[in-house]
């Protein structure tokens, strides 16, 4: 394990973040050492993949340790990410296996161990679709463990691991993908891209290639304008609820989900007139709405003037409480 003192917390966001302490971990040892290590200190634990979707204080009082253990293992449509991979890697090496279930996840920054933290998902499918089971080190227990799918809690962006950050780290996952024939994300923009294509029955590598280029057109890259992506998640609303929403701006999309509807958060960004405004040094992306970006590196009470401003208004015009999607540390 390697620890730096003082050091810097990365994060896309760009905030100037400094932790008592930042700690490498290279194998499941290394992550017991870095809890004793944190027991030892007195101090937090906090775990972070590229902290693509974190908003970290200014000063982080804790030990923040970072995964760098990858390695995929396959048998069969068994497909198993050490916590460390590149979620995107993973992605690419399923489609090259001929394996579907994650190809409408391409693009999305990050490591594999955070994928389940917030079941990530896009185009109409979440890892708890094809998620098996999770390896983690349980904290409170002092073991390895396996939870199964179950267990883990998965709902919309929201899973055990989400409520509850600092009892697990997450290993590794294990996926149970298919042979089968891919089916095309019944989205706008997807089925837009394979009309202009004159393809209607695209393969897995045309879906992801398809993915990934809406997305850049859509989401600005983190490396170029500091971002931690969509930056609020969309409200979930009952059913009476989403009727009001529907007759007062009757242009408004809604999607059903389980028992509840899902409403865009950008859209109703979008229509308080914010999308491409500037709060403070904080700029609401022009491209996309649910994107704060940090061109400035702003710090920590910033970003939090920013997100605080955008809530009132869509709260103001819609009567609805935006919810921030990256953790804050």
């Amino acid at each position: 394990m390697i620890v730096d003192k003082e050091s810097i917390v990365p994060n896309s966001l760009a905030v100037p973040s400094m932790a008592s302490f930042v700690a490498r971990t290279r194998s499941k040892a290394e992550v017991v050492e870095a809890d004793n290590f944190a027991n030892k200190e007195g101090l937090p634990l906090i775990v972070i993949g590229e902290g693509t979707n974190i908003v970290p204080h200014d000063y982080v009082k804790a030990v923040v340790a970072t995964l760098d253990f990858n390695g995929i293992t396959k048998a069969g449509a068994q497909f198993k990410i050490m916590a460390g991979e590149k979620w995107d890697d993973a992605v690419k090496i399923s489609v090259e296996n001929n394996l579907s279930g994650i190809e409408s996840l391409s693009g999305i920054p990050g490591k594999a161990g955070a994928a389940p933290i917030q079941n990530i998902g896009a185009y109409g499918s979440e890892i708890s679709d094809c998620l098996e089971n999770v390896e983690v080190y349980d904290r409170t227990k002092k073991e390895f463990i396996i939870l199964n799918k179950k267990e883990c809690q998965f709902r919309y962006r929201d899973s055990l691991f989400k409520k509850y950050p600092e009892n697990f780290i997450i290993i590794s996952v294990n996926l149970k993908l298919s042979k089968e024939k891919p089916k095309m994300p019944k989205y706008k923009d997807v089925e837009e891209y394979f009309n202009k294509k004159n393809n209607s029955t695209p393969n897995l590598k045309g879906i992801r290639e398809a993915i990934i280029e809406i997305r850049k057109n859509k989401l600005p890259d983190p490396n170029i304008i500091p971002n931690a992506g969509s930056y609020f998640t969309n409200p979930l609303l009952g059913k009476k609820e989403a009727l009001y929403i529907k007759n007062k701006f009757p242009e408004i999309l809604l999607f059903p989900l389980e028992n509840k509807t899902k409403i865009p958060a950008g859209w109703l960004i979008e229509k308080t007139g914010l999308k491409g405004a500037k709060i403070g040094k904080i700029e609401i992306s022009p491209g996309n709405a649910l994107v704060l970006a940090n061109p400035n590196r702003a710090g920590f009470e910033e970003i939090m003037y920013a997100e605080n401003f955008i809530i009132k208004k869509v709260f103001q015009k819609f009567g609805i409480t935006l919810e921030r999607e990256p953790r804050i540390i």
